[in-house]
């Protein structure tokens, strides 16, 4: 789909109005306070859809594995001596 449409002032800011047809086409159904991506490539302005994060994923934000395990003490269980025919 090509289309046509003029830069407009938005407050402070400056925006393009983007038909309903043309999100649905990159996967903007209900797009009101959708966040997207908008970067520039090859002198384009590129607008996609925000990949979600699930809320586990959120939860984790921030967390570094290697330096958990960097920091994290390294003990085992004592479990109690043998009981029955255990073999290591």
């Amino acid at each position: 789909m090509v289309l046509s449409t003029k830069i407009v002032k938005l407050g402070n800011s400056q925006g393009v109005r983007l038909p309903k047809s043309l999100l649905k086409e990159i996967g903007i159904v209900n797009p009101i306070n959708t966040p997207v991506q908008v970067s520039v490539a090859d002198g384009k302005i590129v607008i996609s859809p925000q990949a979600e994060t699930s809320r586990l994923m959120q939860r984790f934000a921030g967390f570094d594995l290697d330096d958990y395990f960097d920091n994290c003490h390294q003990v085992e269980d004592d479990w109690g001596s043998p009981v029955g025919k255990e073999r290591l």
